[in-house]
């Protein structure tokens, strides 16, 4: 392939990338739109973030790829380097703009109180990514504010716990993975945790009752035996 029939290539990859975003984008809205009851916006995040990345990916493979046709070809290949970097910035500028578009149809979705979270923010920096793409002069600062609110978002807290199980409670924990509901026993120990607790919330809080009052009740001792101490 010479490098002429490698530019056609290039434009004809940055248009299918394109057009694969955008449907990916319209399958979240629609998938949005269709679910019950309010979104998360850490879930959203990560599926806006995964389009995102993609078409991020696939552009600087075609970065990649042009900047070898300039060092191999040089100046006879100028005007078409120059062609594919202009179609690279409107891609990104399109694309931003229908993102963007998107994230306000779907907040509608997002409880008002959810918007000034750390997900909801990371959703609407995400088209900063792409400004990686069409400019050399992405300030450290962009690119490590970015990271960071990336890694504060995909934080998780989590206790680690060791806790015995029934065989028959593993297997029906095991069909479950291998049905592709949970990734792990980890993932689906900690579900049924959380089912067990929200179930029991009306026990849980006549037990945490009974504690608290326990608790004062030694505390009131605890002074009483202090005082004849002295």
């Amino acid at each position: 392939m010479n490098w002429r029939e490698e530019i056609d290539k290039l434009k004809r990859d940055i248009e299918e990338s394109y057009k694969r975003a955008l449907e990916e984008l319209e399958d979240i809205v629609e998938s949005v739109l269709s679910w019950r009851g309010i979104i998360s916006p850490r879930r959203l995040y990560r599926e806006l973030k995964s389009v995102v990345d993609d078409f991020k990916a696939d552009l600087f493979d075609i970065e990649r790829r042009l900047r070898e046709i300039e060092r191999e070809v040089g100046e006879e290949a100028k005007s078409s380097i120059v062609e594919i970097e202009k179609l690279i910035e409107d891609k990104v500028r399109e694309f931003t703009k229908k993102y963007e578009d998107v994230v306000k149809q779907l907040e509608s979705h997002v409880p008002i109180e959810w918007r000034s979270r750390r997900p909801w923010i990371a959703i609407s920096m995400m088209p900063q990514k792409l400004a990686m793409i069409i400019s050399k002069e992405v300030s450290g600062a962009l690119k490590t504010a970015l990271g960071e609110l990336e890694r504060a978002v995909e934080e998780v807290s989590t206790v680690v716990s060791s806790i015995r199980l029934k065989k028959e409670d593993v297997r029906i924990i095991d069909e479950l993975i291998d049905a592709g509901i949970f990734k792990s026993r980890s993932e689906a120990v900690a579900f049924f945790v959380r089912k067990g607790i929200e179930a029991s919330k009306e026990w849980l809080e006549k037990v945490q009752e009974s504690i608290k009052k326990i608790r004062e009740l030694q505390e009131e001792v605890k002074r009483e035996l202090e005082k004849k101490e002295k």
